[in-house]
């Protein structure tokens, strides 16, 4: 098992239940046109701005000729804005899951996907020991996921299974090739979440690290204060009130609550905040790709010999050939480290496959010097290959 995974939010947040649609009115700051402006003062730009409509085309053009006016100068206004909020067209959907399914999707995650989400040869058995079940329940639930279209299997033996887990690709996707993001977790994190008895509580919990893992909030917020009304719109219609207040009274290390009438206060556990678990991610990652390099070149010189070399080594060697012999990867610790960053948002296959094309773009035509900067290199190979609608496809 890994010890971090990416858990993608449009696998998710289906799985939890697709909120309910409404809309939020928020006040805003804008930058608009300072008009106090001395240099405004006598400006015929500025009259017709204050009488026309702002249909008019006069109000247009004198819009555009003060955009473009030298002298301009820019004050923050606030404003008023309604924001509309569907999470069925932005994560699709799909039923939600009982608690086990819930737990077991998050599980297969950690079980090191490739980069297209297949798992071969899963032990069943393993998987009912990790969620504290029986073997039954395992397979019910595969059943289950696969019905709602989470994933698919085939059974490979008496009790192993090979898995694909679906809308794995899209997870690395920009949001406008259909990428929604995605959540890392600890395998610790993992463990507290599968203790949790209570569905309506883990539903909540995994909602929590969803609001505190935004974009606005930049991983780095550890308290969430949310309205219970808030927090029903993504449960069932049975869960009132007084059963989200039952269910978050059993302690959990994931977050510290407190109640006060309508409003609910999420704290979390500092170890486990997302700019955290990405920085732990990376540390791992960092172990990971130093411990590549070193089995990689433990192969240059035997392939080199007598031709021979590890099978999971397969791609940078098979149908290649070097006159000057197979070169040594060659990163530096700073260089490590860069990579293991761009891991964190685009995984560790994905790169490693990266680095096998430039093993044999670079490497096997002697031009590895070229490389002034290997992690801007893989950042804009794997950057041209998610722009690649292909890949979407």
């Amino acid at each position: 098992m890994d010890k971090f995974a990416n858990i993608g939010k449009i696998v998710i947040v289906p799985a939890l239940g697709i909120q309910k649609n409404y809309s939020e009115t928020r006040s805003v700051e804008v930058p608009t046109l300072d008009f106090t402006n001395t240099r405004c003062s006598n400006c015929i730009n500025k009259s017709i701005i204050n009488a026309f409509p702002k249909s008019s085309t006069k109000y247009q053009q004198a819009c555009d000729n003060c955009n473009s006016c030298p002298y301009k100068s820019f004050t923050n206004q606030t404003v008023t804005e309604t924001v509309y909020h569907n999470e069925k067209n932005k994560f699709g959907y799909k039923p939600m899951l009982k608690a086990n399914g819930i737990k077991l999707l998050l599980l297969l995650h950690f079980y090191h996907p490739d980069r297209h989400g297949i798992i071969e040869n899963l032990d069943v058995l393993d998987l009912a020991k990790q969620l504290n079940c029986n073997p039954k329940t395992i397979w019910n639930n595969l059943e289950l996921l696969t019905s709602y279209s989470y994933i698919d299997y085939v059974k490979s033996d008496t009790d192993k299974v090979t898995v694909i887990i679906n809308n794995f690709e899209n997870y690395y996707l920009p949001a406008n090739k259909g990428g929604r993001g995605f959540i890392v977790l600890s395998r610790e994190l993992l463990n507290h979440l599968i203790a949790i008895k209570s569905l309506v509580a883990l539903r909540i919990y995994l909602r929590e690290l969803i609001n505190l893992d935004q974009t606005n909030y930049n991983g780095i917020v550890s308290i969430d204060s949310v309205n219970i009304k808030d927090i029903k719109r993504g449960l069932p219609d049975y869960c009132k009130p007084c059963i989200i207040k039952s269910s978050l009274e059993t302690p959990t290390d994931i977050f510290k609550i407190n109640i006060e009438k309508k409003i609910i206060k999420f704290t979390i556990n500092e170890k486990f905040l997302a700019k955290k678990q990405k920085e732990n991610l990376t540390n791992e990652y960092e172990k990971m790709f130093t411990q590549f390099v070193m089995d990689f070149n433990r192969n240059i010189p035997i392939i080199n010999s007598s031709g021979q070399y590890e099978k999971r080594f397969e791609d940078f060697f098979k149908d290649e050939t070097c006159e000057s012999g197979f070169k040594l990867l060659k990163f530096s610790p700073k260089e490590i480290e860069n990579i293991s960053r761009i891991a964190v948002h685009y995984s560790y296959d994905y790169v490693i496959d990266v680095i096998q094309i430039i093993y044999k773009s670079y490497y096997l035509t002697n031009r590895q010097n070229d490389i002034k900067d290997i992690g801007a290199l893989i950042n804009s190979i794997l950057r041209s290959q998610f722009n690649n609608k292909n890949l979407a496809a």
